[in-house]
């Protein structure tokens, strides 16, 4: 079946399967790194927020040799989980004093994402950008909605970059602390003020590795810029570090002496990539390094 008639299909059997009143649409959707998709989106009983359904992710699962019934009903099951009764009170969106509290920040490479960057504030950081996202809190088992932050909404809130930077760095170090966890152990360890791990290096490892990310897993990568939290690490470890970005959400940390590693580490992180990793979640192609001397990470 062609993509076109899997999303025909689907959306006439939603038309059938959910009650009215209702509104169904099917929008280009920008998610990172310029994948573009469509998202298919159900609006009930005049709720205005509704999850997102990619349906280039369902018609992938389709096309591996599951049947159309399954992929719908895992369809279907996934909106029937995240949907909410609750109207959002989008006023709350003007006011600064109001939304501030939840303005966080995120990573995204800068070449693979120039065109969106045009439209959204942002500051360089290596060959990738910081760039900014309201949490929109919501049911406990639904999770978090976001909202990327555009250049019209600093305007209405009379925001620069410089004064949103330090903001969201304090936002999301709050209500989304570092966590770490060691890769060859497989065991989480944390303490509960500083959120700086204990960590016990593995006897003669050949490249022990740490999974540095945040409480949500979401959006992880961003930790590297949480104050001096990367510097701790390396002194704990009393190394340099490899940082290795595997994904938007979350990055490796390896020890290191030197950085003569960096292209094979390199390598590494494009095969991940190129393997494991989803178009849009890709953070970057390369490994970073944090040097001690220098307190700053290099590429």
């Amino acid at each position: 079946m062609k993509y076109e008639s899997f999303k025909e299909i689907v959306i006439n059997r939603l038309s059938n399967d959910i009650p009215n009143p209702k509104k169904i649409t099917v929008q280009s959707v920008y998610r990172n790194n310029g994948d573009f998709t469509d998202g298919l989106v159900i609006l009930e009983n005049g709720i205005n927020i509704a999850p997102t359904l990619y349906l280039s992710y369902y018609y992938e699962y389709y096309k591996k040799g599951h049947s159309f019934q399954s992929t719908y009903e895992l369809m279907l099951k996934k909106y029937e989980a995240n949907k909410t009764s609750e109207n959002i009170d989008v006023s709350f969106f003007t006011d600064f004093e109001k939304i501030g509290s939840n303005i966080m920040l995120k990573l995204i490479h800068y070449e693979k994402n120039r065109k969106l960057l045009q439209d959204i504030p942002h500051i360089p950081f290596l060959d990738l950008a910081i760039v900014f996202y309201c949490r929109i809190p919501m049911d406990p088992e639904i999770g978090n909605a976001t909202i990327l932050i555009h250049n019209s909404h600093m305007q209405l809130w009379g925001q620069t970059v410089e004064s949103l930077y330090p903001i969201a760095g304090k936002n999301s170090e709050r209500i989304f602390p570092p966590k770490l966890h060691n890769m060859n152990s497989l065991i989480e360890n944390m303490l509960p003020a500083q959120h700086i791990p204990t960590v016990v290096l593995p006897e003669d490892p050949l490249y022990p590795m740490y999974v540095l990310t945040n409480e949500q897993n979401l959006y992880g990568a961003s930790c590297i810029l949480y104050e001096n939290l990367i510097r701790s690490y390396a002194d704990r470890f009393l190394t340099d570090l490899y940082i290795l970005p595997s994904s938007i959400h979350e990055v490796i940390l390896i020890p290191a002496s030197c950085d003569s590693k960096m292209q094979e580490f390199s390598a590494m992180v494009r095969e991940v990539n190129e393997a494991q990793v989803a178009s849009e979640e890709v953070l970057s192609d390369h490994a970073y390094y944090y040097s001690r001397d220098r307190d700053k990470i290099l590429y």
